[in-house]
């Protein structure tokens, strides 16, 4: 009997403190009211993501016929330059169809095939651009996983839209990505087989730098703020992944001579 006693007094205890706890939806995300109009994209946003499949789908096919056009050996560069295109194209081509996103009930649209682009084309970029002047696997590899925690964190954050913990997400994404500009900064003047395949790291690293730095700015005008709409996002984060995917493929697939210097120096040894 005694037993039984504790235990019932165990249960009320437990159904007390559940009773003192307001579990209500609106204990956690404040109520929010969305006219049915807001969570759409307009014709100009939808025209935006195909623009921008369109410039993705005609880089990818140029890097991948630079990359057939060299020898097995010698299209490292061409082909992974082409794959983040080429992620990036199918992911815009979800995204303009329709698909890959998810309406959480706020004023901006959760995109997670953007997310799903970046987790995968980032980590892409970084080793694209420490190959060129021959970093240690074990830097590369940091920095990567550096990158896809600066990712993760976002995405968690945009998922959080109706919470302010979404800050705290967004403020230990941006800690990740200042480590890896610095870790990217310090490989500037040293490292690469060539001055030409130096030239060519630091075009495409500040180009990196400044182009990923301007990601946290539209986050927060975005899915932080809602400063700027559904339509306005598109058309910034569509902007920003053109140049900095398809221009940085460029500038890295375009300079022959670096990439030529690269190739001979691995062959050699």
């Amino acid at each position: 009997m005694a037993e039984l006693s504790a235990v019932e007094e165990l249960k009320s205890y437990m159904a007390e403190l559940v009773a003192q706890q307001n579990v209500h939806e609106e204990a956690l995300y404040p109520p929010i009211t969305v006219p049915d109009n807001t969570l759409h994209k307009s014709s100009f946003g939808v025209g935006c993501l195909w623009i921008s499949f369109a410039c993705m789908f005609l880089s990818a096919s140029y890097f991948l016929q630079r990359a057939m056009a060299r020898r097995a050996s010698d299209r490292l560069f061409e082909f992974v330059t082409f794959l983040i295109c080429g992620i990036a194209s199918l992911a815009y081509l979800v995204m303009a169809c329709g698909f890959g996103v998810h309406h959480n009930g706020t004023f901006q649209e959760f995109y997670y095939a953007r997310y799903i682009d970046w987790i995968f084309t980032t980590p892409l970029m970084i080793w694209d651009l420490m190959e060129l002047v021959g970093a240690p696997g074990a830097n590369i590899f940091m920095v990567v996983g550096l990158d896809i925690l600066m990712i993760a964190a976002g995405m968690i954050g945009a998922m959080c839209e109706r919470h302010q913990i979404r800050w705290v997400f967004f403020v230990l994404g941006c800690l990740f990505f200042l480590i890896i500009v610095n870790e990217l900064s310090a490989l500037m003047n040293k490292g690469a087989v060539s001055q030409a395949a130096q030239d060519v790291y630091k075009s495409a690293a500040r180009l990196t730098i400044v182009m990923w730095t301007l990601y946290p700015v539209s986050w927060a005008l975005t899915e932080g703020t809602d400063v700027i709409g559904v339509n306005g996002g598109c058309l910034m984060y569509c902007i920003l992944d053109v140049i900095s995917k398809c221009v940085f493929g460029f500038i890295i697939v375009t300079n022959r001579e670096a990439l030529d210097s690269i190739y001979n120096a691995k062959a050699d040894n």
